[in-house]
C-alpha cells in the first residue's frame, strides 16, 4: 500500500512537469480567439483567469497540508511520496469540487466557434492523458533504477 502512494505521487509529478513541456497547439488558441467577439473575449477571460485562481489555491492547500503532513511524519520512510500525494490529490479535489462560473461552450453562438473549443478541449484532455502515461513510465524507470 505505501508503494501506491509513490507510484502516485511520483506519477503526478512527473505528469504535471510532461505537462509542462508537452506542445500545445497555439495556432487553436489564437485560431479560436480571432472567432469571438469583444463580448465573447470578456468572458473567456474571466473564465481562464477564474479557473487559475482555483488552480492556484487547490496547490497552495495541498502544499500547506502536503508540509503539514511531512513536517509531523519525518520518520515515516515513505513520507516524501505520501507529501507529493497529499499535494496532488488536494489540488485535483479541490479543482474538481469548487464552483465554477458558467462553461466556455454556453458563450459561443457559431458553429465554428464550438468545433475550435471543441478541438481545444480534445487537445487538452489528450495532453492530460499523454502526461499521465509519461509520469507512470518515469515512475517505473526511478523505481526500477532504485530497486
Amino acid at each position: 500500500m505505501k508503494d501506491l502512494y509513490c507510484l502516485i505521487g511520483i506519477t503526478l509529478l512527473i505528469a504535471s512537469i510532461a505537462s509542462i513541456a508537452i506542445r500545445k497547439d497555439s495556432d487553436l488558441f489564437i485560431k479560436f480567439d480571432n472567432l469571438l467577439d469583444q463580448d465573447q473575449k470578456i468572458i473567456y477571460q474571466k473564465i481562464v483567469k477564474e479557473r487559475l485562481m482555483i488552480y492556484s489555491y487547490g496547490v497552495l492547500l495541498g502544499l500547506g497540508l502536503g508540509l503539514f503532513y511531512y513536517i509531523k511524519s519525518k520518520k515515516d520512510k515513505f513520507s516524501l511520496c505520501k507529501f507529493l500525494f497529499i499535494i496532488y490529490i488536494v489540488k485535483f479535489g479541490f479543482y474538481y469540487f469548487y464552483p465554477k462560473s458558467s462553461l466556455m461552450l454556453y458563450s459561443l453562438n457559431t458553429k465554428e466557434q464550438i468545433d475550435t473549443w471543441a478541438d481545444i478541449y480534445t487537445e487538452m484532455k489528450n495532453n492530460f492523458k499523454y502526461s499521465l502515461v509519461y509520469g507512470f513510465i518515469g515512475y517505473l524507470l526511478i523505481s526500477s533504477y532504485f530497486c
